[in-house]
């Protein structure tokens, strides 16, 4: 793996290290600096606690952040090179000028990149047999913070704050909450124990929550006041009605069982299942769950932009990247999430946090899931 990123991370700097060497006069320099960032992160990657551990302050402002920052300008070079040269070779303008513009914008799309803030989003969900006490009902998700080194606690706590401004009856967050390591556990609970909502905070295990001590990590956030449904439900009861939060777990670790997880819902009681990987959803669809609700893509968090949804890097793995997804009667919603892996960066494609908010469908319409506005 490690091979890999090296060769990757080598051949998308070469489009900027030429571009910056022929403007500076100094290609060889330019290399250089490269090279001493490229090492250091390849040395902070293979080192004893690896770069999702605790780095350190010291690596992490000399080495890490000064990297990805470089990382971040290469890939808006790489994406702009195709463009520079063709105003190169047909706009009457200078080699020079050509370089320094192009620099110029890949710069402020590397700024944009980096300095992303959440988009909250609004939604109706429309779920045939709700009951009316629960009509108007609304539930916050946040998915994939990946708590970290370059998702610190004041960082989540922050992302805690929009979310408690929002005044939700219910809190979901649908896993991926650290990045690795045992570091930073009671960091995220710690900052996750303060989201309030009047039924509670309900949360799922994703696969990075297992890149730690998964028992831990639980034990640190129930601790903090979260429930965390591992292949389990609750009901949720507004006078007569009752809505059935279920939880399934990680799939990487194979530790999923959707059956399970619907075992102790009640008969005809509408379902809200928190599923951290977005492709359990045809087998949570087969058994009549309304709503699903996950994350994991981070809606590709490198995509194109205006089309990102169809062309990102999470197309590659599973065709529920971002948003809504249908099949019969049974709605996805695939968070953004928060957080990002690898870069710290996303293109196309903001993080976000949503509010859905739940009402009886009419009658014949289906459950249908329709956008209430944009955040």
């Amino acid at each position: 793996m490690v091979p890999f990123i090296i060769a990757v991370s080598a051949a998308l700097q070469v489009p900027l290290i030429l571009a910056a060497g022929a403007l500076v006069g100094h290609p060889g320099l330019v290399a250089g600096f490269a090279l001493v960032l490229t090492g250091g992160f390849v040395f902070s990657l293979m080192g004893p606690r690896g770069i999702w551990g605790d780095p350190g302050r010291a690596s992490l402002y000399l080495v890490l952040w000064p990297f990805f920052v470089w990382w971040t300008l290469a890939i808006f070079a790489a994406l702009l090179t195709p463009v520079a040269l063709l105003a190169w070779a047909v706009l009457p303008v200078s080699t020079p000028a050509v370089l320094a513009s192009g620099l110029g914008l890949a710069a402020v799309g590397a700024a944009a990149g980096l300095a992303q803030r959440p988009r909250v989003r609004q939604h109706v969900v429309q779920i045939e047999g709700l009951p009316v006490a629960f009509d108007g009902y609304r539930v916050a998700h946040i998915s994939d913070l990946h708590c970290g080194p370059f998702a610190s606690g004041t960082r989540v706590a922050g992302w805690v704050a929009t979310v408690n401004g929002l005044g939700a009856d219910l809190v979901a967050v649908t896993g991926d909450l650290i990045a690795s390591g045992a570091a930073f556990v009671p960091v995220v609970a710690g900052a996750l124990g303060k989201l309030r909502a009047p039924d509670g905070v309900f949360a799922c295990m994703g696969n990075h929550d297992y890149f730690t001590d998964g028992e831990a990590l639980v034990r640190a956030l129930e601790g903090a006041g979260l429930t965390v449904l591992r292949n389990r439900g609750v009901n949720v009861r507004r006078k007569e009605g009752a809505l059935h939060v279920a939880g399934v777990d990680d799939t990487w670790t194979r530790k999923a069982d959707v059956r399970q997880a619907l075992a102790g819902r009640p008969v005809a009681t509408p379902v809200v299942l928190l599923a951290h990987d977005p492709d359990l959803f045809p087998e949570a669809a087969e058994r009549g769950v309304d709503l699903t609700l996950s994350g994991h893509t981070h809606g590709g968090q490198l995509g194109l932009p205006l089309f990102a949804r169809r062309v990102n890097l999470a197309r590659v793995t599973t065709r529920f990247t971002s948003g809504y997804y249908r099949l019969g009667m049974s709605t996805l919603y695939v968070n953004r999430g928060l957080g990002t892996t690898g870069p710290p960066v996303r293109v196309g494609v903001p993080a976000e946090i949503v509010v859905f908010t739940l009402r009886v469908a009419e009658a014949g319409a289906g459950r249908r899931a329709r956008r209430a506005g944009r955040g």
